[in-house]
C-alpha cells in the first residue's frame, strides 16, 4: 500500500482549511480547535509550511497564519514535500547508491524512476483550491463510495 504520512495528511488538511478563507489570518490554536488535528502537532506543520514558502507567518496579537500565494497555484505535492520532503516511492530512487543491497542485480530499478514520475505527476495535477469542492453526492461521509439508489418504477 502507498500510503501518506500523518503529517502530510494533516498539512493537506490545513492547508485547505485556510484556503477555505484566504483574507483570514488563521491563529494556530483557531486551526487546531476548528481541525480536530493536536495543537503541538498543528505547529510543527505550521513551521515547516512556512519555511517551505506556503504559508506566511504573522506576529503579534492578532498573529497566525495565511497563505503566501493563491490556493490555485499551491499543489498537492508542493504540500506534501513541505512535509515529507520529495515524492519518492522506493529507497532505489534515492541519490546514494548503497540504500540496498540488491541494487547491482535488481532488474526492476530502471523503472521505478518512471513510476515515481506519474505518481508525482498526478500529485502535481491536483491543486489546493480543488480540495475545498465538498464531497460528491456518491461517496459517503467516511469516504466509501454509496451505491446508486434504486428508483422504482
Amino acid at each position: 500500500m502507498i500510503k501518506l504520512s500523518n503529517l502530510a495528511d494533516y498539512a493537506v488538511v490545513l492547508m485547505s482549511h485556510i484556503a477555505l478563507r484566504p483574507e483570514h489570518v488563521h491563529p494556530a490554536t483557531e486551526i487546531a480547535g476548528e481541525t480536530g488535528i493536536p495543537a503541538p502537532t498543528v505547529s510543527k506543520i505550521l513551521g515547516m509550511l512556512v519555511r517551505a514558502d506556503l504559508l506566511t507567518s504573522h506576529r503579534g496579537l492578532n498573529g497566525g497564519f495565511s497563505l503566501r500565494g493563491d490556493a490555485e497555484d499551491i499543489t498537492i505535492a508542493d504540500v506534501i514535500e513541505a512535509v515529507d520532503g520529495p515524492v519518492q516511492l522506493t529507497n532505489c530512487l534515492d541519490v546514494e547508491e548503497t540504500c540496498c543491497d540488491y541494487h547491482a542485480s535488481c532488474g526492476t530499478r530502471g523503472q521505478w524512476h518512471k513510476i515515481n514520475q506519474a505518481v508525482k505527476g498526478a500529485l502535481n495535477s491536483v491543486r489546493l483550491s480543488e480540495m475545498l469542492s465538498p464531497i460528491p453526492d456518491f461517496i459517503g461521509s467516511n469516504g466509501k463510495t454509496r451505491p446508486a439508489s434504486k428508483t422504482v418504477n
